[in-house]
């Protein structure tokens, strides 16, 4: 059996009781009593009150038990930063956590091939990725996944689809035939073309488009900002922008029962030529 990913979780205490009952079921653990033991407590009962929140696992304590659960250096530093995420009452404190946290998924993350750009020739390719994540689909499913998609989709296009997604090692299949998405986050690569990038852009903004007009609000969020700036507020913002990205990432990452596919996209562009000063 393989370990727990810890960058699939966002709640230590999640991590704690999957990754412990995984070292149990391998025999490497007897119990919560060796778990004490290793950790230098006095009692196997402060290991259940930890787990169970009833407890904080204290701070001087998060290496030994990433020696335990045999964490590589970098994840030790993502258990620490769960644990100061999950137990400080500092709203800052949690939003610094919550950054750094988002900075250690982000060096992990798979990139867009070169020269496999044709992912981005349509955004189906893209929702599908994620539909196949939800449920145990099959190539004979076509038709069932078509219909989840908004807009909906015909049996050719998610055959097609399909197809780009085995090429590109993106999906598998494995004995059952059930496709399996092969990476949670993919990120495009800065050498990526920017022409098939902006094409895919344009068609998530008329997707954007569309919402507006038939999605109900309840089940949307689109809000417009117009505001006036300096070029190095501009850049403070932009920077602020991409870090509240990446922390969106982490949310979707450790959602433990993700159900519904969305777009998020992020505009800010110049609504005027600069305005007074030297010309």
């Amino acid at each position: 059996m393989s370990k727990c990913d810890i960058h699939d979780y966002l709640e230590y205490r999640t991590f704690l009781r999957d990754a412990l009952r995984i070292e149990k079921e391998e025999g490497r653990l007897t119990g919560q009593r060796s778990v004490a033991a290793f950790l230098g407590l006095k009692s196997s009962g402060h290991v259940s009150w930890i787990l169970q929140g009833k407890r904080d696992l204290s701070p001087r304590l998060v290496p030994r038990m990433a020696e335990l659960l045999r964490l590589s250096i970098h994840e030790t530093e993502y258990l620490a930063l769960l644990v100061e995420h999950n137990d400080t009452e500092k709203p800052d404190q949690r939003r610094r956590a919550m950054g750094a946290l988002a900075r250690l998924q982000a060096i992990g993350k798979r990139r867009l091939p070169p020269g496999k750009v044709s992912y981005l020739s349509s955004w189906r390719n893209a929702v599908i990725r994620e539909v196949v994540a939800l449920e145990k689909f099959r190539w004979e499913d076509a038709r069932s996944i078509g219909a989840t998609l908004e807009p909906p989709a015909s049996v050719q296009e998610v055959q097609e689809a399909l197809t780009t997604l085995e090429e590109l090692e993106l999906v598998r299949r494995d004995d059952q035939g059930i496709y399996h998405r092969s990476d949670s986050i993919l990120a495009v690569g800065a050498e990526t073309s920017p022409e098939a990038v902006r094409a895919f852009q344009d068609a998530i903004l008329e997707l954007a488009r569309r919402a507006l007009r038939e999605i109900p609000r309840d089940h949307r969020e689109i809000s417009t900002l117009t505001f006036s700036a300096s070029p190095e507020r501009f850049q403070k913002i932009r920077s602020r922008l991409k870090e509240m990205r990446q922390e969106i990432l982490t949310l979707i990452r450790t959602d433990p029962e993700p159900s519904t596919v969305y777009h998020l996209a992020i505009q800010a562009f110049p609504a005027s030529a600069r305005v007074g000063g030297e010309t």
